[in-house]
């Protein structure tokens, strides 16, 4: 904090009025001559308007060291509600500034990731309405940022503008995955039975073997009755 200049110009102004007699005498004395005495009140005079300029300049600092306090205690702000809302637009500009850097490089990123752009390619298709938005706002956002806070209305177009790109940029992510979801996924391969169990070589000999025995026992039993 600085240091005030009030408690140096009361004192000057003291200091000031208490010479004043001394510059009195010392210019008549000076002088020698019954004709300095005009002089010697002239400069005890100007003496005393030296201090009482210096006394009004210390209270006119007081009274606005006082009003700025007051302001601070009440308002918040040494300047009161237009400094106030100065610097809050000032914090809105920078946090949009961050904000928009931050966008910025998430698009970077998502573009720069082919596999990101095969799992929503909507957000890379103009075509699509929330895309098309998206890409407007960044390029509006994008004409109206400055490396420095500007003044109004430049800096609160620049915060609006921010502020409608990330939104921008949240519905086109939300439309661009309903997309994605809704597209045909890869089809499926088709359930198949699952073989069934061929008996071995063996197997089979043993049951055609048991045919061809079943078999010849039945004509046999056939000729017989026919025989009888």
């Amino acid at each position: 904090m600085r240091r005030s200049a009030v408690p140096w110009l009361y004192g000057l102004s003291v200091l000031l009025v208490i010479v004043s007699p001394l510059v009195f005498l010392g210019a008549w004395v000076a002088d020698g001559t019954i004709e300095g005495f005009g002089a010697a009140l002239l400069a005890a005079v100007a003496d005393l308007v030296a201090a009482a300029l210096a006394a009004f300049v210390a209270t006119v600092l007081a009274a606005q060291r006082g009003v700025r306090r007051v302001r601070t205690v009440v308002l918040g702000h040494p300047d009161g509600r237009s400094g106030r809302l100065a610097e809050y637009r000032a914090a809105r500009w920078a946090l949009a500034r961050d904000r928009f850097a931050a966008l910025q490089r998430d698009y970077a990123a998502f573009e720069s990731d082919p596999r990101a752009v095969a799992a929503r390619p909507a957000l890379v298709d103009v075509s699509v309405p929330a895309t098309e938005a998206f890409v407007e706002a960044l390029a509006d956002a994008q004409m109206l940022a400055t490396p420095t806070e500007p003044g109004d209305p430049h800096r609160e177009q620049f915060v609006a503008a921010v502020d409608r790109a990330v939104a921008a940029w949240d519905a086109a992510r939300r439309h661009a995955d309903a997309l994605a979801g809704s597209m045909p996924g890869p089809p499926r391969a088709a359930a198949t039975r699952p073989p069934r169990a061929v008996p071995p070589p063996d197997e089979y000999a043993a049951v055609a073997e048991a045919v061809r025995r079943a078999a010849a026992r039945g004509m046999r039993d056939l000729q017989g009755r026919l025989r009888a």
